[in-house]
């Protein structure tokens, strides 16, 4: 059987992309980097941990407030905007920016009604930015939706670079401004910064969409195929929750279980392993336009396009784990002297994110293949697996018991994946039963 390989459109975008997913993880990571370093060396470490679990709550849940309206964008969009048709994209956009409103007001009153009861972290009395972080939420979730659409249109630069590099370098300027100019720094300036800097993304971001044309804000519909898609979308959009929660747990649970300093020096070390689902991420979203064309029109375009991105995760994030392995206690040693103490959770974050990266390709090609439920399945196994190992390991062994859990649950929900994967492929869904043979 003669080899098929990947189209020569397909080759030349990807080639193209290469350089800006080098640039943009690369460079991005440093830029990030950067800033959390600008933050665990301007504020104390139990001050540097608060602002890690109120960001990580934010970002979880304006990955709920979309309803995964960012993540079924390049499914619905990519095949009509490479044929010019943008009618189609202000309606969808409309409609996931009405979704994200109203799901995020809701999270917003959620927690600032946990406030007022004083209820855990929602309590403004106990230190904690999290009510005000909120009101961030639903920035973050408009500036994904106008990213996914600029990504779904292949323009990946204008996608991934304002984010990667503009969104650290920007909320990084913005600190030392406010460091050397008010007499102390507070998490609430933190949270104007990159509040203010998230708008100019999105304002910026939107401009480029409308000079690009890649939306006409005056096409009229006259059906609405909202219902098919949110029974497309909500299942994408669980399955990313859970795993930003596996991602997320740790912090929160050690946030109620652990001291306020370990808080903060395992904020360090998860920070610094974070480069790899960055890069994994990443090095996936180049082929996320061209999945569900590959799988629609040829089933062995679409078997030989998985296999080269899978190869191009895998190679992506086992050098980066090499590399962080390697660095390991440079990287913790410029957050303080303190942080060095967390050298070995930094390494068991390492594999954990480094054995969910390998296998994390097959779980987005899942999905596009209709195989949400299985998904969400392998992540609430994977979570029930986190918070279990967590409540019986962090007492005991403290940050390290939580990267160990992290170690577990995601080497669990990587096993089931690649399984899973196995399975529809040996079922013949790709129609090339001879190349597995």
């Amino acid at each position: 059987m003669s080899s098929i390989s990947v189209s020569s459109p397909q080759h030349q975008y990807l080639r193209n992309g290469t350089l800006v997913v080098s640039l943009g993880v690369v460079v991005g990571f440093i830029c990030d980097y950067l800033f959390n370093l600008t933050l665990s060396r301007t504020l104390e470490s139990h001050t540097y941990g608060d602002y890690k679990v109120a960001y990580a709550f934010a970002t979880t849940a304006s990955v709920f407030c979309l309803l995964g309206g960012d993540r079924i964008a390049p499914r619905l969009l990519s095949e009509r905007l490479a044929r010019g048709e943008n009618q189609h994209v202000w309606y969808f956009l409309k409609f996931y920016l009405i979704v994200a409103m109203v799901t995020s007001f809701t999270v917003i009153l959620l927690t600032a009604i946990g406030s007022y009861f004083h209820l855990g972290v929602t309590d403004t009395q106990d230190h904690h930015p999290l009510l005000k972080m909120s009101f961030v939420i639903p920035l973050i979730a408009v500036g994904a939706l106008l990213s996914r659409i600029l990504q779904s249109a292949k323009q990946l630069a204008w996608s991934n670079l304002p984010w990667r590099i503009g969104l650290p370098l920007a909320k990084i300027g913005a600190i030392w401004v406010m460091f050397y100019s008010l007499p102390s720094l507070t998490l609430s300036e933190v949270i104007l910064a990159g509040a203010t800097t998230v708008v100019v993304i999105i304002a910026w971001q939107w401009h480029k969409i409308r000079q690009l044309n890649l939306v006409d804000v005056e096409a009229h519909h006259d059906t609405a195929p909202a219902t098919e898609w949110l029974k497309l979308s909500i299942p994408m959009m669980l399955a990313m929750l859970v795993t930003m929660v596996m991602n997320q747990v740790d912090l929160f649970m050690l946030e109620a279980m652990a001291t306020e300093h370990e808080v903060g020096v395992f904020a360090a070390a998860s920070t610094t392993a974070h480069f790899i689902p960055i890069i994994q991420t990443t090095v996936a979203g180049l082929f996320l336009p061209l999945i569900a064309p590959a799988i629609a029109n040829d089933g062995d375009g679409g078997f030989q396009l998985f296999k080269k991105g899978m190869l191009w995760v895998s190679v992506a994030v086992i050098l980066v784990c090499g590399v962080l392995f390697l660095s390991s206690h440079v990287l913790l040693g410029l957050f303080g002297d303190d942080y060095t103490e967390a050298n070995m959770t930094l390494y068991l974050l390492i594999g954990a994110y480094g054995i969910w990266g390998v296998a994390s390709f097959s779980s987005t090609w899942l999905q596009y293949l209709k195989r949400s439920h299985l998904v969400l399945k392998i992540g609430g196994v994977a979570l029930l697996v986190d918070v279990v190992a967590n409540l019986l390991l962090i007492p005991p062994l403290g940050i390290e018991g939580a990267a160990l859990a992290t170690l577990l649950a995601l080497g669990s929900a990587a096993l089931l994946t690649l399984l899973a994967m196995f399975n529809v492929m040996r079922a013949g869904v790709f129609t090339v039963k001879s190349a597995l043979k």
